[in-house]
């Protein structure tokens, strides 16, 4: 049941990318609001399968990889979701939903099995987890903010006014969209990271895939840090800042 369940959510963020290509081919089928549609349904689907596995496993589904994808995944696929319903436009789809399906199906390659021993921590685990997945998601969403200003922006340059520039946003728009995901997604990591050495202070011998870990999240919030610090001060906009997020 569990497996079926992330089948279906798969297809769903599928044909969530088909429809909102579909503008792009000769026979433009898709209606307005399909796109967002099917986007819900495969989230709703998605939630349900993670609800499953909590209730199977007695864990919630951050420890593990697979459980851990799983869970990147689903939150890319709700801010992608309401960023459509927000903003009404559909072309976020196309880079969010590849990136879903990436995940999802690398999760059920690696399997769902839990890992119980990682929620040792308790509340400092399940918070570190919940901040850390919700700011790569938001980052994940300035990425696709990104990849859909440069296309646009070569457009224009290009003076190709076709398909994919009636499609995608204004590029004030996208520009808008990838501040606020950084300015938003790099303090949730913050979060995240300081919960972190509050779940491994919890042990008196933190294992050395604790530090690890640990490690490489310092390096990429401080990585992450320069560019949403550029971007604050003004001195990171546009394609730059698009080239930078990336």
């Amino acid at each position: 049941m569990l497996t079926e369940l992330h089948v279906i959510a798969l297809v769903g963020y599928g044909l969530t990318g088909a429809f909102a290509a579909a503008p792009l081919l000769p026979l433009r089928t898709s209606g307005t609001r399909l796109p967002l549609v099917v986007c819900a349904s495969a989230v709703t689907v998605h939630f349900a399968a993670l609800l499953t596995y909590a209730w199977a496993a007695g864990v919630l589904p951050f420890s593990g990889l697979g459980p851990a994808l799983s869970s990147l995944g689903f939150l890319v696929g709700l801010l992608a979701c309401a960023i459509q319903w927000l903003t009404r436009e559909r072309a976020i789809a196309l880079v969010a939903a590849p990136l879903v399906i990436v995940l999802l199906t690398a999760a059920l390659a690696v399997g769902l099995g839990p890992e119980p021993a990682a929620q040792a921590g308790g509340a400092w685990f399940v918070l570190h987890a919940a901040a850390s997945f919700l700011g790569l998601a938001l980052l994940a969403v300035a990425f696709a903010a990104s990849a859909l200003y440069l296309v646009q922006y070569r457009e224009l340059k290009a003076r190709r006014f076709g398909a994919i520039f009636q499609l995608f946003p204004p590029l004030e728009q996208l520009d808008r969209l990838n501040h606020l995901a950084l300015m938003t997604g790099f303090p949730t990591l913050t979060l995240g990271i300081v919960l972190a050495l509050g779940y491994l202070g919890l042990g008196s011998q933190p294992s050395r895939l604790g530090l690890g870990h640990l490690g490489w999240g310092v390096l990429s919030w401080a990585v992450l840090g320069i560019v949403a610090a550029a971007r604050m001060s003004g001195r990171l906009h546009g394609r730059r800042a698009a080239i930078g997020s990336i």
